[in-house]
């Protein structure tokens, strides 16, 4: 259910970005904004998947925490990750139109 309440919350916040955009006849908010959440949404959830650390670090990590910890930031990563789906579907468009 979170994850459709996040996907849900990235539509509505892109199709906001979008209209504003739109109306105000500023085209290319769509391809900056809708791009800097989607990578910020990107690097997030790299962060929380532990994407950016060595071997040594993730071994280290994954003894000293505990398992509803990892299920609770793998959960959160993926929430990011949904949430930056329809932002960087709408800033590839951009790019591609």
């Amino acid at each position: 259910m979170r994850k459709k309440h996040a996907f849900f919350a990235g539509l509505c916040s892109m199709i906001v970005i979008c209209s504003a955009a739109i109306i105000l006849q500023h085209h290319e908010w769509i391809g900056w904004v809708s791009g800097m959440i989607s990578i910020i949404g990107i690097a997030v959830s790299g962060f929380l998947m532990g994407a950016w650390t060595s071997g040594e670090e993730t071994r280290a990590a994954y003894h000293s925490e505990t398992r509803e910890h990892r299920m609770w930031r793998l959960d959160t990563a993926f929430l990011f990750m949904i949430f930056a789906l329809p932002h960087m579907a709408a800033s590839v468009l951009y790019v591609f139109m």
